[in-house]
């Protein structure tokens, strides 16, 4: 049981009274001295329990959820009831928390709708009760268990079909490409370092005795051009209080464009910017469940973009794919990831994320200098600044249309 400011005020003015009518021998003060005292001398007390609790909805993020939690109270108090809920739920309708004066026996009913802002399992069981004196002198709190539980997946989309818009570039890759990787043809391009994987009838022994070391004739092959999409999932990607924020948005972005891709026919590759999960460019549908069961792991982690270029830069020389680099470039800051992508001749196009950002006028516009600084430092990039509240769709069209 905990005192409140207004038990100390009930209690200063019991005792002034009192004292006051001590000094001038009034009977009268001191009567009415005890009346404070009365106060804060009613008892009270309020038990709860839970009647049932129930959950519909929910499953993924940004998909509104109906809760409703029914408390059974007896006892004589005020009580005030809340369902926790984590800080990423952002609350629709109602509300998550209740008070309601009891007299005998009362139901409790908390009835809202609330929305996940980002994947993952939680427990919703909390009931925290606050009992509060009739006369707002004492509080004491409780805590109640309740069975929901909601398991919050990425709702990634399968888009297939995308309508050229006329006055938009087109992508760096139309689907005519030819690709680094697939069936050798008989056109000779180049020789170079073997590679654990090559077959050993490529061997050129000749190169390979000139330069003590083994050497592999290379051939133009055929097929579409592999794309390999980088996903950086770093701690500034989890940032912002919108329905989706970066990572939850790169997530859907690069599952959608993992789709496209793989329907037809392309090599699509994934690389995960912080955990250094690599999964190298194949071809079909069992190659896009990889990737899209990938990317429902993933986490925030740690890794610069420029270490994760440097991880794969070797199979990137070989493949030769569009890369396509999904992040926030005022952190991530990857001009050596450009840099080197293009001094080795290979496409890039950059999906830079933006979105709502908090803070006084001083603030945002500092903010927005930065992040233009950024931008331009990449200006050699084929980049695309998207809006993380935007529906993905139009994305689509301008990265592959």
């Amino acid at each position: 049981m905990k005192a409140r400011k207004v038990t100390y005020s009930l209690a200063s003015t019991a005792l002034f009274l009192l004292g006051l009518g001590i000094l001038t021998t009034s009977y009268e003060l001191v009567a009415v001295s005890i009346i404070p005292l009365l106060f804060l001398a009613v008892p009270y007390h309020v038990s709860a329990k839970v009647d049932y609790a129930k959950l519909s909805g929910g499953n993924h993020i940004g998909e509104e959820f109906e809760a409703e939690v029914k408390l059974v109270a007896t006892g004589f108090g005020i009580l005030k009831a809340m369902h926790e809920l984590p800080n990423h739920f952002e609350l629709v309708e109602g509300a998550n928390a209740v008070a309601t004066f009891v007299l005998g026996r009362s139901d409790v009913i908390i009835r809202y709708k609330a929305r996940p802002m980002r994947r993952g399992k939680y427990r919703l069981d909390r009931i925290v009760l606050e009992i509060e004196h009739p006369f707002l002198a004492w509080e004491r709190y409780k805590e109640l268990k309740v069975d929901l539980e909601l398991e919050v997946k990425q709702r990634l989309r399968r888009i297939t079909k995308v309508e050229t818009i006329r006055g938009v570039a087109r992508s760096p890759m139309p689907d005519i490409d030819i690709s680094r990787i697939g069936v050798p043809g008989t056109d000779f391009r180049e020789i170079r370092d073997y590679v654990a994987g090559d077959p050993m009838k490529f061997v050129n022994w000749k190169a390979t005795a000139r330069r003590n070391k083994l050497m592999v004739n290379q051939y133009e092959v055929e097929g579409k051009k592999a794309v390999w999409i980088f996903v950086d999932s770093n701690t500034y990607m989890t940032f912002g209080k919108t329905i989706r924020n970066y990572l939850e948005c790169a997530i859907e972005i690069a599952n959608a464009l993992a789709y496209y891709f793989t329907s037809r026919g392309h090599k699509v590759g994934l690389y995960v910017i912080g955990h250094g999960i690599c999964l190298y460019p194949d071809v079909g549908k069992r190659q896009f469940k990889r990737i899209s069961e990938e990317l429902m792991r993933i986490e925030a982690g740690e890794e610069s973009v420029d270490q994760a270029f440097e991880n794969c830069k070797k199979l990137l020389s070989i493949y030769k794919p569009l890369i396509i680099l999904i992040t926030r470039p005022e952190y991530s800051k990857p001009t050596r990831f450009v840099s080197e992508a293009i001094k080795a001749k290979i496409p890039i196009q950059i999906i830079a994320l933006k979105g709502a950002v908090e803070g006084d006028e001083f603030a945002l516009t500092l903010f927005e200098i930065l992040r233009r600084s950024s931008l331009k430092s990449l200006r050699r990039a084929n980049m695309i600044e998207w809006d993380i509240d935007k529906p993905i769709r139009q994305l689509m069209v301008r990265v592959v249309g």
